[in-house]
């Protein structure tokens, strides 16, 4: 079975996020889809379970022990590659079709930098966080003054996002997995997003890091699906400012850099004050290998 490797929001081999992309798996069932992503061993692997021909694609994504709803970094990656085989063409607007529902996709060409892929992501609702700071922190290695005050810790869907002060509270962290995963999961949370305001480039709004013991992953390097609704959570507590009149704010969100594979997601929130209308992410990738496994 082929298998493509592919290395999204960057185009420089070997960092950002490496995902798997199997293009014609529509024969495979769930067991089987989850020994390749097993196989294959890296953060998510997406199978493609549609025909070239389909108006939609159609994704699942399986981590190395986990089936999950929806990847960003794996979704980049496999639109990449539908765009440079020319399976799909860019420009271009499609849909996804994934557990976690159906999504708009646009393609646009940059040039050498190939084919940058933009995702409206899904929007858990942001509920109050259910783990006490004071047993979480320790867990990552961190401390409770560690966590920015003037911003909320929230859960969203399965994971807790946490505003951090400084860089380099962020880049001192030293989380404990196992630790952590018997603190989360009876509340039914998998993962922590960390972030800071206090971005190493310029034009970037934030820097994460994103721990998920609760699908088997340590540290994701690069993050997608997490990208998203933090653009919204900047623009919901005033960080990122909406025009009065309506329209669209921008940023960059840094991610792997802690880990020696930094990788750069843009985001995009459109609506006006009070009402957001969509907000997405995009990023580059690059075909890295193609891979023949037995599973």
């Amino acid at each position: 079975m082929q298998v493509q490797l592919i290395d999204a929001f960057t185009r420089t081999p070997g960092v950002g996020n490496r995902a798997g992309v199997m293009l014609d798996a529509a024969s495979l069932d769930a067991s089987t889809m989850q020994r390749i992503a097993a196989v294959v061993s890296v953060s998510e692997t997406a199978f493609v379970l549609s025909r070239p021909e389909d108006p939609t694609v159609r994704l699942r994504y399986f981590t190395p022990v986990d089936e999950i709803p929806f990847c960003g970094h794996a979704t980049v990656a496999t639109f990449h590659l539908l765009a440079e085989r020319g399976l799909l063409k860019s420009p271009g607007a499609y849909r996804l079709e994934c557990p976690a529902g159906t999504l708009d996709i646009e393609l646009e060409p940059r040039g050498a930098r190939g084919t940058q892929v933009w995702i409206v992501t899904p929007q858990p609702e942001a509920q109050p966080n259910p783990v006490m700071l004071e047993a979480l922190m320790p867990t990552l290695g961190g401390r409770v003054d560690q966590v920015e005050s003037a911003l909320p810790v929230v859960r969203q869907g399965h994971r807790l996002m946490v505003p951090l002060k400084r860089r380099e509270d962020l880049e001192s962290l030293t989380p404990r997995g196992a630790v952590m995963n018997a603190l989360l999961m009876p509340h039914g949370v998998r993962g922590v997003y960390l972030f800071t305001l206090d971005a190493k480039e310029q034009g970037s709004v934030a820097q994460a890091r994103y721990f998920v013991p609760g699908f088997g992953i340590l540290e994701d390097p690069v993050t997608g699906s997490a990208a998203g609704p933090l653009a919204a959570y900047l623009v919901e507590h005033g960080v990122l400012r909406l025009p009065e009149q309506g329209g669209t704010v921008a940023g960059r969100i840094e991610q792997g850099d802690t880990l020696g594979k930094p990788g750069r997601i843009d985001i995009e929130v459109t609506g006006r004050p009070g009402r957001i209308e969509r907000a997405r992410v995009g990023g580059v990738a690059l075909t890295v290998m193609d891979a023949t496994i037995v599973a």
